[in-house]
């Protein structure tokens, strides 16, 4: 009697996920749709109460009372600095233990896009805020800003200038571009998924999102970009929304590039430029009553 051998148990392939992984050999698995909207909440809510431990810790251990927050801008600059930092590292720590993945790949991160497309993104920037400024030119403004507060001497202009260019941007870039949008994408595809077993199947295998999801997020995701910045132009509208259409470019990079560091360099570059315009017309910071003018 010959002997037959049996077939082997037809064992599944694993899935690919095509959002983080580009070789079979190295897969995680089924794609994990992440950040998801709770992700997002849990950022913000990490993100308010550090700024408030530490604008409320700052000025205590400086003796200064809350009422008077509007003489002490530099202090509450310094503590949102410090609440930043303290944000970022928690989320470093925290939320690869939630994903099972590192932080960077978890908000695509992707800096490789960024060396390979600066090219474009920098003068982009230039364009961007070239673009912004001439806006605002046909737009009433007030007579005084708020964040001119902040520089009211040399001093206090370099240490505002440095915040808005290096951890500001990247602060943003990671809660509106690394959480948000893609969370209210997610959100977005999830409703509009058809409940039957092969869009479910394909939910599961994939992390990919719909154009109108992406569309969708960064439309509403821009809002409170915008919003957050309205209380530093004492909500003069008309700028707010401006920055809301800087922001709806900031997020087309995001998507277009596949990359937070690709939003986050044009972020920069176009802070950068507002600072450097500003350095140059008050004699290297050392005229800033012109700004008031």
């Amino acid at each position: 009697m010959s002997h037959v051998p049996t077939p082997e148990a037809a064992v599944e392939p694993q899935v690919l996920d095509i959002q983080h992984d580009t070789d079979p050999a190295h897969d995680y698995g089924p794609a994990r749709r992440i950040p998801h909207l709770g992700h997002a909440a849990l950022f913000f809510l990490l993100a308010f109460c550090c700024i408030n431990l530490c604008v409320l810790g700052v000025f205590a251990a400086l003796h200064i009372h809350m009422e008077d927050f509007e003489k002490h801008q530099s202090v509450a600059l310094a503590a949102q600095a410090l609440a930043y930092v303290l944000t970022l590292l928690i989320s470093a720590w925290l939320f690869p233990r939630l994903w099972h993945r590192s932080f960077l790949h978890g908000i695509q991160w992707n800096v490789l896009a960024a060396h390979r497309r600066w090219f474009w993104i920098v003068p982009g920037a230039l364009l961007l805020s070239a673009a912004a400024q001439g806006a605002t030119n046909f737009i009433p403004q007030p007579g005084k800003l708020p964040i001119e507060e902040l520089m009211r001497t040399p001093h206090a202009a370099w240490l505002t200038a440095a915040f808005g260019v290096l951890l500001a941007p990247l602060t943003e870039e990671i809660a509106f571009r690394g959480f948000l949008l893609p969370a209210l994408a997610t959100a977005y595809d999830w409703l509009a998924l058809d409940r039957t077993p092969a869009a479910l199947q394909k939910w599961e295998n994939s992390s990919l999102h719909s154009t109108s999801a992406v569309v969708f997020a960064a439309i509403f995701s821009s809002v409170p970009f915008a919003l957050m910045h309205a209380g530093q132009i004492a909500h003069a509208w008309g700028i707010v929304g401006v920055l809301y259409g800087v922001s709806l470019t900031l997020s087309y990079v995001r998507i277009r590039t596949h990359s937070v560091a690709c939003s986050t360099l044009m972020h920069a570059t176009y802070n950068l430029t507002l600072f450097t315009a500003i350095f140059f017309y008050t004699s290297g910071f050392h005229h800033l009553e012109k700004l008031t003018r």
